[in-house]
């Protein structure tokens, strides 16, 4: 008499989920995982360890301060951050704008283009692209990083930056 497994006779495949998966518990996938979960829990626990402290700190502690005095730090930590940007405004102004000027024009071409991206092909086109059109850097690119280094060079050499 046939089992369970073999409804349709001794020869046909049997029912997957009636079938026993037999193989090794400890094979190369559960053992690096295995490594891996062991190797977490210590690196976890160190960590744990070493900053119990700090922990206990942050969440046992409270202070409580009044709403004034959050005021009073938001404002001085705010004018402390408008200050400095303004004090190396002088250096990162200029390079901002440069990049949005080569960020601008380089859109302007790609997208005027007769097939943006592929005819002309832009530098950061695939190679495919490129080599159709026999040309690895067009004029028209060239101009947009011209326009955004000479931006940045006039700003430079006039020193604007947003003094008040």
């Amino acid at each position: 008499m046939l089992n369970n497994r073999y409804k349709n006779g001794l020869n046909s495949t049997p029912k997957s989920r009636l079938v026993d998966k037999k193989g090794p518990f400890l094979n190369e996938r559960n053992l690096a995982l295995l490594g891996l979960v062991f190797s977490l829990t210590v690196i976890s626990s160190k960590i744990f360890y070493e900053n119990s402290e700090t922990l206990q700190k942050l969440f046992f502690e409270r202070k409580l301060i009044t709403h004034q005095v959050i005021t009073k730090n938001g404002q001085i930590m705010f004018t402390n951050t408008w200050e400095t940007a303004v004090r190396y405004s002088s250096m990162w102004l200029p390079l901002f704008c440069g990049v949005f000027a080569t960020f601008f024009t380089w859109m302007c071409v790609k997208f005027d283009s007769y097939e943006p991206g592929i005819n002309p092909p832009s530098p950061l086109s695939p190679k495919k692209y490129r080599e159709e059109s026999g040309h690895t850097f067009h004029i028209n690119y060239l101009f947009s990083v011209l326009v955004g280094l000479l931006s940045t060079s006039y700003m430079y050499y006039k020193g604007i930056s947003i003094q008040y």
